[in-house]
């Protein structure tokens, strides 16, 4: 081996990335993206989670753990108290808001909560066993990481308030958490929505973008666009078949998840997979849309950690949006993925229907449609 020779072919690859601007700022601003995309992501806590705290209660440590729940960044706090709102049940109220998902949770505090307390205190004291004060809390079990920060700060404001009184030894307060949703579900239950939508989102869009660079290199395109097939029917041909194989595919992850890990799926199946069958065209025709502004395979490869990493990190498949940081969490709005693994998750874990994802099917609906229609443009523009 000789190494002027090695060097020669290193010059030659070298002189070729310098002609192709596109490839050098990809190698600049890929790095710098992503490491701010990670950085930012992974250093985000859960914040501004909304409960409402009903109070029936009028002593004072319930008054004094809702006050301190309210100085917590993890809880956006909303107080109800019996007497401002005799025209409506506060605790039907706000269990059908946990219900509806607009909220994480809802914290009841009990008309003698205060004086069940105080009595715990007393007869503990004493050395009597008596039923300790409790207050309930009805919680949105779709998402284990919002249930534990829920839960966690709702311990640390009891611990503080019985630290900073004479309540005794044993804690005279017992919590009992209620789960709305996600009974008996385990972290598989919540991963494998995100996982079905972010595979039907690469397979789809990967496939497409690389294949129609391919065909148009080869000049198949060309060909096939000298016979009487129009732009629109080749882009619906492609979407139909890549939306069966995200099809496919989510069918053998889903099955996969429920022989292997025993996840439950409590809606309804069918509309499952027509969620996975609309994101999979939409995926498909922004593929093809990227593809048409990419000369070679190698450009064509470079949008997909473009559009791969902001899905990943900032769409609610490993975390909430609740931990994305407030100045990135306006971007995962505008990320159909975001919509996907919310709606897909509803169905399977929530068992809602039609009714209760129309949000989300509609901007997946949408999503596609815009595509394929921007998708048949630019194939009308090239030719």
């Amino acid at each position: 081996m000789r190494l002027d020779r090695v060097l020669a072919i290193a010059r030659k690859n070298l002189r070729g990335l310098k002609h192709d601007k596109r490839t050098v700022g990809f190698l600049v601003l890929m790095p710098l993206l992503m490491i701010t995309i990670f950085g930012y992501t992974f250093g985000g806590d859960v914040k501004n989670l909304s409960v409402y705290v009903v109070n029936l209660d009028d002593g004072s440590v319930s008054y004094s753990i809702t006050d301190d729940l309210r100085t917590r960044e993890t809880l956006d706090v909303n107080v109800i108290y019996s007497q401002s709102t005799p025209l409506i049940d506060p605790v039907a109220y706000s269990i059908d808001k946990v219900k509806d998902a607009e909220i994480c949770a809802a914290i009841i505090f009990g008309q003698n909560f205060t004086r069940d307390v105080r009595s715990a205190t007393a007869n503990l004291k004493n050395g009597t066993l008596v039923p300790p004060g409790s207050f309930s809390v009805y919680i949105d079990g779709t998402n284990p990481n919002i249930v534990t920060a829920v839960m966690n700060d709702l311990q640390i404001s009891i611990q503080k308030i019985l630290t900073s009184a004479d309540f005794g030894i044993r804690s005279p307060i017992v919590v009992s958490p209620i789960l709305v949703y996600g009974q008996g579900a385990e972290f598989i239950d919540f991963f494998a929505p995100g996982v079905m939508g972010l595979a039907a989102m690469m397979v789809t869009f990967m496939l497409s973008i690389i294949s129609f660079v391919h065909e148009r290199s080869g000049f198949t395109l060309d060909r096939l666009l000298s016979t009487p097939v129009t732009e629109g029917e080749i882009v619906a041909g492609y979407a139909l078949a890549f939306g069966f194989v995200a099809l496919v595919q989510s069918v053998v992850i889903l099955l996969a998840a429920i022989g292997l890990f025993g996840i439950t799926v409590q809606g309804n199946i069918l509309l499952v997979l027509l969620m996975i069958f609309i994101f999979g065209i939409g995926s498909q025709g922004l593929g093809f849309l990227l593809s048409s502004v990419a000369r070679t395979e190698f450009q064509a490869v470079q949008f997909l950690p473009l559009i791969l990493f902001p899905s990943i990190l900032l769409s609610g498949v490993f975390w909430p949006l609740e931990a994305v940081p407030l100045i990135l969490r306006p971007i995962s709005y505008f990320i159909p993925l975001t919509y996907a693994v919310e709606g897909l998750r509803s169905v399977m874990i929530r068992g809602w229907g039609l009714d209760g994802i129309w949000l989300q099917l509609s901007v997946l609906v949408a999503f596609a449609v815009v595509m394929l229609l921007l998708s048949t443009w630019a194939l009308k523009r090239r030719k």
